[in-house]
């Protein structure tokens, strides 16, 4: 099975638990990415998931 077929799996069954209702798809997809990250003990923090523009490297001009 794959990482995608896990996450399908888990979205359908909080969609069913949710009630099967007919808006909002893609957050019980969201939820379910967030569930197998955390089950994995990925860092699914806000914190971490911002982005951050990287540093040049020291003596090289940023333009």
């Amino acid at each position: 099975m794959t990482h995608e077929d896990r996450i399908r799996e888990r979205a359908y069954a909080l969609w069913e638990r949710a009630g099967s209702p007919k808006t909002h798809s893609q957050d019980f997809w969201r939820k379910a990415e967030r569930e197998l990250a955390e089950e994995r003990g990925l860092d699914v923090s806000q914190q971490s998931a911002s982005v951050t523009r990287p540093v040049p490297p020291a003596g090289t001009l940023a333009r």
